[in-house]
């Protein structure tokens, strides 16, 4: 046991006494203080890279980046939270910012990534998902289910559903229809002007947000943060440039 003190007093205990000099002590405070910001950082750069605008090209001028690579990226960034965040919502302040191919060509490529996926439609005056797939809208045709597509594991359900109903009802068919699909995409290309808005927003747990510009992106923004949907990212239409 004398030998094992020994051993402490000769090589152990004076190494410790460099801790008792404050600026050593004022040192490792300072480093362990940088390494937690710096954590933190990390972990807010990593939230807005989530945020970070995904751009899609309104025009037939060339752009840097494809729609299709475009369409990819927002579908790759819903599979990422597919497990947290079931219904996702696409808004704009006007039709002119979403156009009819944003949700439709992602929920084509959920379905081809083996998601069961409903598409709904509150593009009611066009009706617009609804010619995208060629569905009939006859009035004898007119109902109140799902319709399932020519692909596999993608139903929609087209705007015209709407018209034998008395009210705007999104919230109770979301939720029903996530007991039955992996992933529910709602096309609301009027939200801010709807008067069903805020329904609308709750119905959803994650939204993309799709402007023009950045004060559009602000507003919906605002408006969507108001309840528990979360913004997930921001698209934004590439105006075409006027010609001289």
């Amino acid at each position: 046991m004398s030998n094992i003190l020994d051993i402490l007093k000769k090589n152990v205990l004076p190494k410790l006494e460099i801790f008792q000099n404050r600026w050593v002590i004022l040192c490792i405070v300072v480093g362990v203080i940088a390494i937690v910001v710096l954590v933190v950082v990390l972990k807010i750069l990593k939230k807005r890279k989530l945020n970070k605008a995904i751009e899609l090209a309104d025009s037939e001028e060339p752009s840097d980046k494809k729609p299709e690579e475009s369409y990819e990226l927002i579908t790759k960034r819903i599979k990422r939270f597919g497990k947290k965040y079931k219904s996702i919502l696409f808004a704009s302040v006007e039709p002119g910012a979403l156009p009819i191919t944003l949700p439709v060509n992602v929920a084509i490529g959920l379905a081809k990534g083996k998601r069961r996926c409903l598409l709904v439609d509150l593009d009611l005056k066009r009706d617009a998902i609804a010619k995208a797939f060629e569905l009939d809208n006859d009035k004898d045709s007119l109902g109140s289910k799902a319709v399932r597509t020519e692909f596999e594991n993608l139903w929609v359900w087209p705007g015209h559903n709407f018209a034998q109903l008395k009210q705007m009802n999104v919230r109770e068919i979301v939720q029903k229809a996530l007991d039955r699909f992996d992933l529910v995409l709602i096309n609301a290309p009027s939200l801010v002007s709807s008067p069903d808005r805020r329904q609308i927003i709750s119905a959803a747990q994650a939204a993309f947000v799709c402007t023009k510009n950045a004060s559009e992106a602000t507003k919906l923004s605002e408006l969507i943060k108001s309840s528990d949907c979360v913004v997930i990212g921001c698209i934004q239409i590439q105006q075409p440039s006027l010609q001289q």
